[in-house]
């Protein structure tokens, strides 16, 4: 296996970075004028702990809409591994005339035991109800299928189960019914690089475009990136996609409502 997928990050289309747990992490910020700018708070902010790690997201909350008074706790997400442990190493340091104080925020304990999967490469052929039950069959060791759907030739599907996010991977080239599996992960719903707030400033939402999280900033040896074919068909088929996460995402909602 090569170092890039010891590193288990991986790139996505145009960005969308999947970091495992180990190569991210988050603090809690405090300490500064609650009543100055909030780009003055955050420009202090990442010069400050931009020596601990990549910082993908800086969450600083409003007290409420329309009012520009910050809160009195903001949020710093890095991508490295080992970035949090720098950053509280800088609690209590001056930053321009305040004491930044910084406390870990761990994810939690269960971050890892459910990921959203794609999977392609089974017998279009067989009638849905059937793949579905092979599917389910064939990650049983890793966990448990849930909310499958399928989207021309793919099924979507979340997986849960311990550590699965990290694990599940390992299936890809697999063999199911004597043909070749192609799984890739979407998206870990637990492990984020950006503040789900919608109190956040403006510069919350600005930073997603951020260079931090570009091709440039990321050591090129730390991601999988997807070829060029790969990324021609994701857009091909892209607005249509868009509608069936959706659907899914519903049908989850649902599930768990009757659950």
């Amino acid at each position: 296996m090569d170092e890039s997928a010891d590193k288990g990050l991986i790139l996505i289309g145009e960005g969308s970075i999947i970091p495992k747990l180990s190569d991210v992490g988050r603090i809690i910020v405090s300490g500064y004028d609650t009543d100055l700018p909030i780009d003055d708070v955050e420009t202090a902010l990442r010069n400050h702990f931009s020596c601990c790690g990549i910082i993908t997201n800086i969450c600083i909350p409003f007290v409420s809409f329309g009012d520009e008074t910050l809160r009195r706790r903001g949020y710093i997400y890095f991508l490295g591994e080992g970035a949090v442990d720098k950053a509280l190493q800088l609690n209590g340091v001056d930053v321009g005339g305040w004491n930044v104080s910084v406390k870990a925020y761990p994810f939690p304990k269960n971050a890892n035991n459910e990921v959203e999967i794609e999977v392609e490469g089974f017998d279009t052929w067989l009638h849905e109800i059937l793949i579905e039950s092979a599917l389910i069959s064939h990650f049983s060791s890793y966990g448990k299928l849930k909310d499958v759907m399928f989207f021309d030739g793919i099924a979507v599907a979340y997986l849960y189960g311990k550590d699965v996010a990290d694990k599940v991977t390992e299936l890809n080239g697999s063999n199911m019914g004597g043909r070749i599996l192609d799984v890739r992960v979407i998206s870990k719903p637990r492990i984020t690089l950006f503040h789900r707030y919608l109190r956040c400033g403006p510069s919350c939402v600005r930073r997603e475009s951020d260079s931090s999280t570009t091709d440039a900033a990321i050591p090129k040896s730390s991601l999988i990136v997807e070829d060029k074919s790969s990324k021609k068909k994701k857009k091909k088929r892209k607005s249509s996609y868009v509608s069936f996460k959706l659907s899914l995402r519903r049908r989850r909602r649902d599930n768990k409502v009757k659950g």
